[in-house]
């Protein structure tokens, strides 16, 4: 009963219209209570204009009670609007607070929030598979360099040499040995565009192998790798975000930072794994890359990586100022029994 009678209680259970109801309703019953009082105590002649008077007032009433019942209606429904007005595709969608006191407003809100969490999860379902299918692609068309057109290029190269053994002319021989350099710098160019599109140490042995290996390749810089915490392979799809952001950073570093050094650090800590890429290079402005890829700007590749971080429900932060270098950090969550 006290329940009832609190006038908050009656301002969170109310929907717009019924307090409409109940505002005008007391304001006619008031009225109404108020025009026998006018007939009884005024005379013929008097009572005309009281209750003309009487009719005015519960008008203006009506009308004033109903604006501010409106108006505190609606003033929720604009922050409704602007937070749809805020919801853009690729970026972590804001929510709307369910706490307020009309409760189709409540029901509204709660029913909004529910369909971005499930366009959110569809989003990420639907990215997902895309990466896994680039993923299938690029370890088919990287098998089939290593196995065919390497294989075919091994086959040469052995030809090339029973053929000089057999061949006494000087001249012959130096075009021979020219022909077999070249088929083998091409040899060596197709076995690293199969490591890059999908070594097969990371399938095969994990990531702390094939940061291993992409450390040691000759790329300008000095690579030091350090891994703590990690006891076991990790789940197959946090291995390959981890290694492609590793690959990216290490990649912007020697192409565009012009560094010297790169530190790759790979931890597990607190049930999240946290890969840490810091280079020495001339660095950059982070607040020059927009928030959203842009259609023929370069973006260095950090839309990429943040996005393969936030399909895994995790961050990647980029710190980095000109002249200073740069540092990539990228976190995901981690089963328990992954960490050490």
């Amino acid at each position: 009963m006290r329940t009832s009678l609190d006038p908050r209680w009656w301002h969170r259970n109310l929907t717009t219209f019924q307090k409409v109801v109940v505002a005008n309703s007391a304001i006619i019953a008031a009225g109404a209570v108020s025009g026998p009082l006018i007939t009884l105590n005024f005379s013929g002649r008097t009572r005309l204009p009281f209750l003309l008077g009487l009719l005015a007032i519960g008008l203006v009433a009506i009308l004033v009670a109903n604006f501010l019942i409106l108006r505190l209606a609606f003033k929720p429904m604009r922050e409704l609007e602007s937070t749809m007005g805020a919801v853009q595709p690729g970026l972590e969608e804001p929510r709307v607070h369910t706490n307020f006191s009309d409760p189709d407003l409540r029901r509204i809100a709660t029913v909004f929030n529910t369909m971005l969490d499930r366009l959110e999860h569809e989003r990420h379902v639907s990215a997902q598979r895309v990466l896994q299918a680039q993923e299938r692609e690029r370890q088919r068309v990287a098998r089939e360099l290593h196995d065919q057109t390497g294989q075919a290029l091994t086959h040469e190269i052995i030809s090339l040499d029973l053929l000089l053994e057999r061949t006494a002319d000087a001249k012959a021989r130096q075009q021979l040995e020219a022909v077999k350099r070249t088929l083998e710098e091409t040899l060596e160019e197709v076995h690293r565009m199969s490591q890059d599109l999908r070594p097969s140490v990371l399938d095969d042995l994990g990531l702390v192998p094939a940061l291993r290996t992409l450390a040691k390749q000759p790329s300008g810089a000095q690579v030091a790798l350090q891994v703590d915490g990690l006891r076991e392979r990790l789940p197959a799809p946090i291995e390959t975000a981890l290694y492609r952001i590793a690959q990216e950073a290490l990649t912007n570093a020697n192409k565009y930072a012009k560094a010297s050094r790169v530190n790759i650090d790979l931890r597990c800590l607190d049930g999240h794994v946290r890969l840490r890429v810091r280079d020495d290079g001339i660095g950059f402005d982070p607040g020059s890359i927009p928030e959203r890829e842009e259609p023929g700007r370069a973006g260095l590749g950090i839309f990429g990586m943040r996005e393969r971080a936030t399909l895994l429900r995790g961050t990647l932060e980029i710190r980095s100022a000109p002249l200073k270098g740069t540092e990539v950090v990228a976190q995901l969550p981690l089963e328990d029994s992954h960490a050490g």
